[in-house]
């Protein structure tokens, strides 16, 4: 059977989105291993899970903390520790025009 693979433009284009920079060698090892991947999940499409569970069940109960109330700082302690403040609020570097 033949799998899919990935091409070097398929992860050029990634990489690009992801704002990688990636040079011949590494291109051409990303789309062996990933090609690599895609063929091992497609051997795992194969097998015959017939009368497998979809989740192993377990004997033990989950385990959660209490839910308590715990000290809560007040306004005042909190903007003691900012670097900026502007009456209530943090003051923060704009990012967005």
């Amino acid at each position: 059977m033949t799998h899919a693979s990935i091409s070097q433009d398929d992860v050029k284009h990634v990489a690009k989105l992801a704002r990688l920079e990636l040079d011949d060698a590494e291109v051409q090892q990303l789309a062996t291993d990933l090609s690599n991947i895609l063929g091992l999940v497609e051997t795992l499409n194969e097998l015959d899970l017939e009368g497998v569970s979809d989740t192993p069940q377990t004997s033990q109960p989950a385990l959660y903390r209490a839910d308590e109330q715990r000290h809560v700082y007040d306004r005042a302690h909190l903007m003691r520790n900012a670097p900026e403040v502007d009456g209530q609020f943090f003051r923060v570097p704009k990012i967005l025009d």
